[in-house]
């Protein structure tokens, strides 16, 4: 099996020597510089141009869609600021992009400039063409009957503006990259003066050292010799400088011990002269901090004694406050027992009061249904005078007895056990309560098993008839008035057949 072949490497060959650009002279220095005049003055008046454009598309699309506005029931004095508005917002965003692209080369508007401006050019153009487009007034999605030269005319200033924009952002862009490439030769002219102007002085700089090295050689040589000359003095006076020193060392010795010993005796004398005043000091601040003390413990004495005596006071206050207070609660619990006994009193008065109204109206009630009974008894009497005594006593027991058992009503249950209707119901509950009524008003017992058995109903029921009669006796408004007047047909009908019996 063979070996991998192992590609050898290439030898590289010999570096390029890259190309050296080729000089800028000065006329073509001159000529960029006039070339970006130039493109300056264009791009100037391109600018102008835009912008007298803009103003005067503004002004001439201003009057249709100041019209339109006010053909849709806007007043005039706001219609008017909506073409200024589209207009101004169209020429700001063209300005723009064509400003930008002229400052940068790769700049592109996004998306959002280019709603802005088709946005806005559009509604311009459609608002100044409105009624070209839709002359009848209706719209349609394709125009129906449009006019073709007001189209046309009042398309031709936004189509100028937005066309000419557009060349402008061309042309910026054009004068952008020139102006560079000028630029690029008018630095390449300064570059090549600049290196020129260095190698020119590095090359007086060189002569400047070699001169400044021998001028440097010939005055080492002259310092050399004068230094010699100068050691050799200063040697001589370095000599004499020793000798004059050391003179004048001995006599600064002599002088610096008589100082010395004068200073001495000075400092001796001012070291006393301060032990003198700190013993001076010292005794004075003994005699402040003693005074300082007793003035404390004075001051010290007086703040416990104004305590003590307000601690006193304030004791005394205390007590005689507990005192008027245990006075004030005796005389408050004195007058709240004598409140309750009066309540208690007028509340037993009030009571008896009540309980003797509420006996008075009970005895009047009674009187008062004990006189009805006695007038019906006594009207019923006299349609039989002609019997006796004892047979109008007889009668009268009778009749009593007729009235309570006469009340019970003859209606009851079906015999078959079917379901009682419940007007039937109501009857039997009506006619319960009355008889239960006249028994109460006649002082007569009600029977009241024989009236459960009567209509087939329990304790309960019964007991539930004998409150409602007491209730309708007592709030409902002629109850008792209809249940005497049914006592006294029963006594009529009664003293009728007693006089029939008596015929007979």
């Amino acid at each position: 099996m063979s070996a991998p072949t192992v590609p050898r490497p290439k030898q590289a060959g010999p570096p390029k020597t890259p190309t050296p650009p080729a000089p800028v002279s000065a006329d073509d220095a001159n000529k960029a510089r006039k070339s970006i005049a130039k493109l300056d003055e264009v791009l100037a008046m391109v600018t102008k141009a835009l912008l007298t454009l803009g103003g005067g598309a503004l002004i001439f699309t201003c009057v249709n869609v100041t019209l339109f506005g006010i053909s849709h029931q806007i007043p005039w004095y706001i219609a008017w600021m909506l073409d200024p508005l589209a207009s101004l917002a169209l020429i700001t965003v063209l300005y723009v992009d064509g400003v930008l692209a002229e400052h940068g080369g790769d700049y592109k508007p996004g998306g959002w400039p280019f709603l802005l401006r088709w946005t806005a050019g559009l509604s311009t153009w459609v608002m100044n063409c409105w009624t070209s487009l839709y002359p009848d007034g209706h719209f349609h999605f394709v125009p129906q009957k449009p006019d073709a030269g007001g189209i046309l005319l009042h398309s031709v200033a936004p189509a100028l503006l937005i066309l000419l924009a557009e060349a402008a952002t061309g042309y910026r862009k054009y004068a952008t990259r020139r102006r560079g490439e000028l630029t690029a030769i008018i630095a390449k002219f300064e570059t090549a003066k600049v290196a020129e102007r260095e190698a020119a002085e590095k090359r007086a700089r060189e002569e400047a050292e070699r001169e400044a090295a021998a001028k440097r050689e010939e005055a080492e040589r002259e310092a050399t010799a004068k230094r010699e000359a100068a050691e050799r003095e200063a040697a001589r006076r370095e000599r004499e400088e020793i000798a004059r020193l050391e003179n004048e060392r001995r006599q600064a010795e002599i002088e610096a011990t008589s100082r010395a010993r004068r200073e001495e005796i000075e400092a001796e004398r001012e070291r006393l002269a301060l032990t003198e005043r700190t013993a001076e000091i010292e005794a004075t601040r003994l005699k402040a901090e003693a005074e300082i003390e007793d003035r404390r413990r004075r001051e010290q004495w007086e703040r416990e004694q104004a305590e003590r005596d307000r601690e006193a006071a304030r004791r005394a206050e205390i007590v005689k406050a507990e005192a008027q207070a245990e006075a004030l609660r005796k005389e408050a619990e004195a007058q709240a027992e004598a409140l309750r006994k009066e309540a208690e009193a007028a509340a037993e008065a009030e009571r008896i009061k009540a309980e003797a109204e509420a006996r008075a109206l009970e005895e009047a009630e009674k009187l008062k249904r004990q006189r009805a009974l006695e007038r019906a008894a006594a009207k019923a009497r006299g349609t039989s005078e002609s019997a006796g005594a004892r047979a109008s006593i007889s009668a009268g027991r009778a009749s009593e007895s007729a009235v309570a058992l006469s009340a019970v009503p003859a209606l009851t249950a079906s015999e078959n056990g079917g379901r009682i209707p419940r007007e039937v119901r109501e009857k039997q509950r009506d006619e319960a309560e009355r008889y239960i009524a006249k028994c109460s008003l006649s002082g007569i017992a009600p029977d009241l098993e024989r009236l459960g058995i009567q209509y087939g109903k329990g304790e309960t029921w019964v007991g539930d008839r004998v409150r409602a009669a007491k209730r309708r006796l007592a709030e409902e408004d002629g109850f008792e008035e209809s249940v005497i007047a049914d006592a006294l047909d029963v006594f009529e009908d009664d003293n009728s057949d007693s006089d029939s019996a008596g015929a007979a």
